[in-house]
């Protein structure tokens, strides 16, 4: 059974990791550049798709401005991002999990009805998912 509390955890953990590295969320850091989405070039936010790119491609600069790749690069960008957002994501990133802990300690019986209401009505088994 899939739990909704972790899979909501590791959302948040994921985008703080993508935010303090990438400089973007997760949803931008996947998508950008793919399925006719824009890059987020010129700025320090990276994409996946930049990050491709530019392997395959080092002449694109992995879609950064000429000006700054040539002084920076990516690992300059992952730098400022870290200093910019390192300090949040580390905290988000050790709280989450903490916080999705208590919830589930303090909302321990209304999700077990939850949980025991999904069985019943079959909604559980179908979809394998739990609160």
């Amino acid at each position: 059974m899939t739990s909704l509390i972790d899979v909501g955890t590791s959302v948040v953990v994921a985008n703080a990791t993508t935010q303090a590295f990438f400089g973007t969320n997760v949803w931008e850091f996947f998508t950008a550049g793919w399925f006719g989405r824009p890059n987020a070039a010129n700025s320090w936010r990276l994409s996946l798709n930049e990050l491709v790119m530019g392997a395959i491609d080092p002449s694109t600069r992995s879609g950064m401005s000429s000006t700054y790749a040539s002084q920076h690069g990516i690992q300059g960008a992952i730098k400022k991002n870290l200093k910019d957002n390192g300090a949040q994501a580390i905290a988000t990133i050790v709280l989450a999990p903490v916080a999705a802990k208590m919830v589930k300690r303090l909302a321990r019986k209304p999700i077990a009805d939850m949980n025991k209401l999904a069985r019943v009505s079959g909604i559980s088994q179908a979809t394998g998912v739990k609160i």
